[in-house]
């Protein structure tokens, strides 16, 4: 169980990272976790932590709560994504993910440029942006990123951008860990753990999620728009040479 000291620090770091931004934990977690477990099992432990990430976050952040944006946003949102993941085959998934790596470089560096930047937030608006967010996260995979730019976008208080965030991220992984139980992926033993160290892990993770929490108070509306900025342009930079 020696990897426990590299999973362990590595599932806080995810998770402290994924609050104060509202996305990233698989992005942090998954590469490492690949060079050692096989990609089934880095899959399903992933969602849990997600999952268990996700619901702490909505708690911490429940005031922040905003019906008409889940209803608009994330409806659309998983609806397209249905669509996006039918049209997977249809599209060359290379030339995909080039195309939103760049749009996810310049429209980071253009919100750090222009931290004033913000789009009128409606309902048809928000249906609009959830509907194409959802449709390429369906296609590519990456939905935390996608959402998560068109969220800023808004220029939402950090409590309604971070709980909702959470709120569709939760209902996304409930979907992904109803199908792999009903698609028979075990959940014992998932990377040599067994339920005492994965409920560790867990725990774990719920304190990353609070010590985000800690930071997320501490820094400014603005600041934290830079923060994901700067994490959106990671990431772009990172599809972009994988």
């Amino acid at each position: 169980m020696s990897y426990l000291f590299l999973l362990i620090p590595l599932v806080f770091l995810a998770s402290g990272v994924g609050t104060v931004t509202g996305f990233g934990t698989s992005t942090i977690m998954m590469p490492v976790l690949m060079f050692f477990f096989p990609t089934v099992e880095v899959l399903v432990f992933v969602s849990i932590i997600h999952w268990a990430n996700a619901l702490w976050r909505l708690i911490l952040f429940r005031k922040g709560f905003d019906v008409k944006l889940v209803m608009s946003f994330g409806l659309c949102g998983i609806a397209a994504a249905y669509l996006g993941a039918k049209s997977f085959f249809m599209v060359d998934e290379v030339l995909m993910q080039k195309f939103i790596s760049v749009f996810l470089f310049l429209y980071a560096a253009y919100l750090l440029l222009k931290p004033s930047f913000e789009v009128q937030y409606d309902m048809p608006t928000a249906s609009a942006a959830g509907a194409i967010s959802g449709f390429v996260a369906g296609i590519f995979g990456m939905g935390g990123a996608i959402r998560g730019a068109f969220l800023t976008a808004f220029n939402l208080p950090k409590d309604v951008y971070l709980a909702n965030s959470a709120l569709l991220l939760m209902l996304i992984d409930t979907s992904r860990l109803i199908t792999y139980y009903t698609e028979g992926i075990s959940f014992n033993n998932l990377l040599g753990l067994d339920w005492k160290l994965l409920l560790s892990c867990v725990v774990i993770a719920l304190i990353g999620v609070q010590t985000g929490k800690m930071v997320v108070d501490k820094i400014s509306q603005r600041r934290s728009r830079q923060i994901i900025a700067i994490f959106l342009m990671v990431i772009a930079v990172k599809l972009f040479f994988s």
